[in-house]
């Protein structure tokens, strides 16, 4: 099934390295099965799971040619910049409480109770 998705996200996004597509859509996959409180994605959320990767991405600045990190520290005696990896940024997205709001309608008909 995550393979579906990865199909899916890829043809969406070409211009994204395969590999930020693989991580983005785990991350996103281990986030509606968190929320939803079930095991695996089902087949009706797979949609919903492609806009999700596709919104992370754009999110963490990842499209196209925006492919560079964002600053995470600076120092002013020397000049220090520490850069996030573009895995940082999803991660941090990813983490927030925002990132599943938009798609709550469509997730919470497949959310179950915690037992």
């Amino acid at each position: 099934m995550k393979e579906n998705l990865l199909q899916k996200v890829a043809n969406l996004l070409p211009e994204i390295p395969l590999e930020m597509l693989e991580f983005a859509c785990d991350l996103t996959w281990q986030s509606i099965c968190n929320y939803c409180n079930i095991d695996s994605v089902p087949e009706g959320l797979l949609p919903i799971a492609a806009m999700l990767v596709k919104n992370l991405l754009q999110s963490a600045r990842l499209s196209e040619n925006q492919l560079q990190p964002a600053v995470k520290g600076v120092s002013r005696g020397d000049t220090s910049f520490t850069f996030a990896s573009a895995a940082e940024q999803m991660t941090l997205i990813a983490s927030a409480n925002t990132f599943l709001l938009d798609y709550h309608a469509q997730l919470n008909a497949y959310r179950k109770m915690r037992k």
